[in-house]
């Protein structure tokens, strides 16, 4: 099966790769333990599933991958040429290889890879954020439709003035509007996700489910960090602003129920019912954002420690023989 990357204005280089190269003999990379990719401590495993495939998806990526085996390859076949043929005339069959070029190009590719988890991780975040948003303006819409309708009961039985029922009209009208607008944000963001992890939008929002919900980490990120790192005191101004919301949360709920409930038994004015419903909303919305901001410095923070799962699988290889069959790999210099 042929692989083909091709960067734009670019020279290529073709070489036959094995698809199953074998470990270099007496490489002397140290094997160290990768620390756990910290996408996959999230507590989220669509989260998880989608980095792991923007990763294995991602041209840049593999261009730059296929570029470190090629190198591998020359390296390989160089000190092999050089034993078997240099080295009868001048009995040495040693290569000398720039150990640095090898290390530049792994420090490239996971480079990229750290770079686009973050970016896809970022982008879930949003999207689920905007799901929420969405969700919270549809619900409540439905709660306007049933405003306007008690108002127009009231308004035809005389009981209450006709600026009630133009009050319930405009607000449902204005909540279908950034309904609207909010849903073209949400798709927006989803299409945006969907480029990231190499997806379809429509296959990708299947995949994601409505309404969703942000990753919620079972481990305390500020346990681990240090004291003097930044984005500790960035996640803990999070974790501090998403508690107070969530306490004026449940005081504006109730100020909801107790003016709706005064207005259906003649007791309150719609204009208060009106406000206070504007206002849960409002806490609502900041409650969603400061969700996704607190679960946005937890990732902040845990990328910007070990990121030594990005180095998986970029240990030196054995370049096969040259006549040996496998896939065509098409290598540009742009994949540096």
């Amino acid at each position: 099966m042929a692989l083909a990357l091709a960067c734009a204005g670019c020279a290529e280089t073709t070489k036959d790769v094995a698809s199953a190269p074998a470990p270099a003999a007496g490489a002397e990379t140290p094997v160290v333990p990768a620390a756990p990719a910290w996408w996959r401590e999230a507590g989220d495993p669509v989260l998880a599933i989608l980095i792991q495939q923007g990763l294995d998806t991602s041209p840049e990526v593999i261009c730059r991958i296929a570029s470190l085996r090629q190198y591998d390859y020359q390296t390989e076949r160089d000190a092999k040429r050089i034993g078997t043929k240099l080295g009868r005339l001048f009995g040495d069959k040693s290569v000398n290889t720039d150990p640095q070029i090898r290390t530049e190009k792994v420090d490239r590719v996971s480079a990229r890879r750290e770079r686009l988890a973050r970016q896809i991780a970022l982008a879930y975040v949003e999207v689920r954020r905007l799901q929420k948003d969405v969700a919270l303006r549809g619900n409540l819409r439905a709660q306007y439709k049933d405003n306007a309708e008690v108002a127009q009961f009231r308004r035809e039985a005389g009981l209450v003035p006709a600026i009630d029922g133009s009050l319930a009209r405009s607000q449902d009208e204005t909540a279908q509007g950034e309904l609207g607008f909010a849903q073209g944000r949400l798709d927006q963001a989803i299409a945006e996700l969907a480029r990231l992890v190499g997806d379809q939008p429509d296959a990708l929002a299947a995949k994601l489910g409505t309404p969703g919900t942000l990753p919620d980490p079972a481990v305390d990120p500020l346990a681990s960090a240090a004291p003097e790192n930044p984005q500790r005191a960035v996640l803990a101004d999070a974790v501090l602003r998403e508690a107070r919301l969530t306490q004026a949360l449940e005081e504006s709920r109730r100020s909801v129920r107790d003016a709706r409930t005064a207005y259906r038994e003649g007791a309150g004015a719609f204009s208060t019912l009106y406000v206070t419903e504007a206002a849960a909303l409002a806490v609502e919305l900041a409650l969603a954002d400061a969700r996704a901001a607190r679960v946005t410095a937890t990732l902040d923070l845990w990328s910007g420690q070990d990121g030594s799962w990005a180095r998986e699988g970029l240990a030196p290889v054995v370049a096969p023989d040259p006549s040996a069959t496998g896939p065509t790999i098409t290598v540009t210099a742009g994949c540096d």
